[in-house]
């Protein structure tokens, strides 16, 4: 068998990588091509297109960095979150993880290639490349060097360095993702994890947020966790704060940092303005440090945007505390996980298979094998991502479920949906969903909350081993769904882990012989003989094939093995009531025009026999029996009409 490891790829941040696209187009970008001695121009990203408000444009103008500074460079002494500083432009939410990331030298290279602003070099020609992360993979933007300043001044209007005047790599940044999305307008506002998502490619994730003891500590200390090894994290404060002891309102901060002093949880905050701080407890300079060195605490000696704030305050004047990581932080526990198998499949939503929730089971299907590992269960988190074409495009409300394949045929695949109580619809770009699955095949199915609203969409998978067999299910392959794993008897648990799958076809004159009261066609019903060796529960489903049309199902088992039971026989043992009771009490189970039915029996050692049938002879219906038990058994079928 072929190591599924081959089929992934390294990438620069550790992550071994496989995609799989199944949609039907792609799309992408070049670079500019601009002769020697001259600089590029943009034409279609002017002032106008790039600021369309008129109240801020004619403000400003543009300027190359060469005409801002007499040194311009595109990074001076490295880069470090004090270089962020904001302007005019409303992006704190992006710039606060600009600033998240800027320590980390290999993240930056990821937005900001080697060679992306050779500025006093032969090579420079006025243009700036970046990448940003959308939709699975790296895409770049190019940008000419023009930035917006204040008209008359050197001051830039957007974003710029708060360190160096010399350094351009964050106003450039900032441009580079105003063009990528339109415009600088298209950009304000946001939520610092999608931020992360286009910086990173990793995974945000908001903490569940509510203001009480348990919960507060909860959150500090999955913050710490995260911080300590490694990854990000993000708070923002709500519009009502505003002006209120230093605090921006509608704005979004880097977290940088904790301590506990004196008994206190602090956490270190820094505003991407570059200045504006919080003047409450705990602030630069306040009574609460007194006795505290800054050896054991560091903090600033002036006005730079960061901060410490107790927790207490935290909780009352900042909402959506977001942890970004590389990859998921699976236990929660703020430390992220070594999921680093991430397999990537591409589908859309389009057509028959854009079928919402009420068809949900006729939605793209995608197959995949965990294989066996050295642990009995693997942690898996499946990330659905939408595309969208725009930031001010329409999100769908959107939902990744999981199936656990327990029995397939050539023509259906019986299954068991896994975490359906925490998994809903959610109207945002991404949503993810944990799950612990052990060896087996499994299927992942992205649905819509509504029918017939076409998209593509992008399903992560990160696994902490390869998976194999990843392929697209067939969608004329029928879903059985089962929701039974244990059946109480007694006290005692008896789990349904074996099933099998019989299929068949009522036929006109063969084996469609209807109820019992059609004497001269009854027993020509399809039958079903298995042995039980122990006391074991059972649960049989009859389901029919969905087309549209429903019929009245039924289903009877008796305690015989001589199958196939002719119509003496089956009268013999109705009319003896020995027909097998199901734990329900019901010698008999029948419904008109359901897609299925199921009864649950706890069986004695011996031979049984089940027959089914629709209500009328000669009706025509493909059905399916699955068979589901605590212990093995091997179903004999007879008459199925195959």
């Amino acid at each position: 068998m072929a190591d599924p490891r081959r089929q992934y790829a390294g990438t620069t941040t550790g992550l071994m990588v496989q995609f799989l696209d199944f949609r039907l187009r792609d799309d992408g970008r070049s670079m500019p091509m601009v002769p020697p001695s001259q600089l590029w121009e943009d034409t279609t990203f002017d002032l106008q297109d790039a600021i369309p408000n008129p109240q801020i444009a004619q403000r400003v103008e543009w300027k190359r960095p060469g005409e801002i500074s007499d040194h311009p460079q595109l990074f001076t002494d490295g880069t470090t979150r004090f270089d962020i500083g904001q302007g005019e432009a409303g992006t704190c939410w992006f710039l606060s993880m600009v600033a998240s990331i800027a320590p980390h030298t290999r993240l930056v290279k990821e937005v900001v290639p080697d060679d992306a602003y050779p500025i006093a070099t032969r090579a420079y020609r006025g243009v700036f490349h970046a990448r940003f992360w959308r939709f699975g993979q790296w895409e770049d933007v190019y940008v000419d060097d023009r930035l917006p300043v204040l008209k008359g001044s050197k001051q830039l209007w957007g974003a710029h360095s708060a360190s160096d005047p010399n350094e351009f790599w964050v106003a450039l940044l900032e441009k580079a993702f105003a063009r990528y999305h339109g415009s600088y307008k298209a950009v304000y506002g946001g939520q610092a994890g999608d931020a992360f998502i286009a910086l990173t490619g990793g995974v945000a994730e908001m903490l569940n947020y509510e203001e009480d003891a348990h919960k507060a500590q909860k959150t500090f200390h999955r913050i710490r966790n995260a911080l300590n090894s490694g990854t990000f994290a993000a708070a923002a404060v709500p519009g009502k704060f505003d002006k209120v002891l230093g605090l921006v309102g509608a704005h979004a901060y880097s977290v940088t940092g904790t301590a506990v002093v004196k008994g206190v949880s602090l956490i270190r905050i820094r505003n991407p303005w570059g200045n504006m701080e919080w003047k409450g407890a705990w602030s630069d300079g306040s009574g609460e440090w007194e006795g505290v060195s800054t050896s054991e605490v560091p903090r600033a000696v002036k006005d730079e945007g960061e901060f410490w704030i107790c927790l207490d305050d935290f909780m009352i004047y900042f909402n959506e505390p977001t942890v970004c990581s590389l990859t998921p932080d699976f236990d929660q526990d703020g430390v992220s996980d070594s999921l680093n198998f991430v397999t990537n499949v591409y589908g859309e939503w389009r057509g028959e298979t854009a079928a919402g929730f009420q068809n949900k089971l006729k939605n793209p299907r995608f197959k995949f094998t965990v294989p066996q590992s050295g642990s009995a269960e693997v942690p898996v988190v499946v990330q659905l991502i939408q595309r969208r074409e725009s930031r001010t495009a329409t999100n769908l409300f959107i939902r990744c479920d999981v199936f656990k394949v327990l029995d397939q045929t050539d023509q259906n695949a019986t299954v068991q949906i896994l975490g359906e109580n925490t998994n809903s619809y959610i109207n945002g770009d991404q949503t993810s969903f944990r799950y612990t699955l052990s060896a087996g095949t499994y299927l992942t199915l992205p649905s819509t909350k509504d029918a017939e609203q076409e998209k593509s969409f992008l399903i992560r998978v990160f696994s902490s081993v390869p998976l194999s067999n990843v392929s697209e299910f067939p969608s004329n392959r029928d879903l059985i769904t089962s929701e039974s794993t244990t059946v109480t008897s007694g006290g005692q648990n008896f789990p349904l882990d074996f099933v099998k799958t019989v299929n068949g076809a009522w036929k006109a004159g063969v084996n469609a012989g209807g109820q019992i009261a059609h004497r001269n066609t009854h027993a020509t019903n399809p039958q079903l003989a298995f042995s039980v060796s122990q006391m074991m529960a059972v649960e049989i489903k009859l389901s029919q094939k969905d087309d549209g049309h429903r019929i009245p199902l039924a289903l009877c088992l008796f305690p015989t093995g001589n199958a196939p039971m002719d119509i003496d026989a089956i009268y013999s043992m109705m009319g003896k009531q020995e027909a097998v009771l199901d734990t329900e009490g019901r010698p008999y189970t029948f419904v008109g025009n359901a897609p299925e039915i199921k009864a649950t029996y706890m069986l004695k050692p011996g031979e049984y026999t089940l027959l089914v049938h629709t209500d009328e002879p000669d009706t025509e219906k493909p059905f399916t029996v699955v068979v589901m038990s605590s212990s093995p058994v091997e179903p004999r079928a007879y008459q199925t009409g195959l």
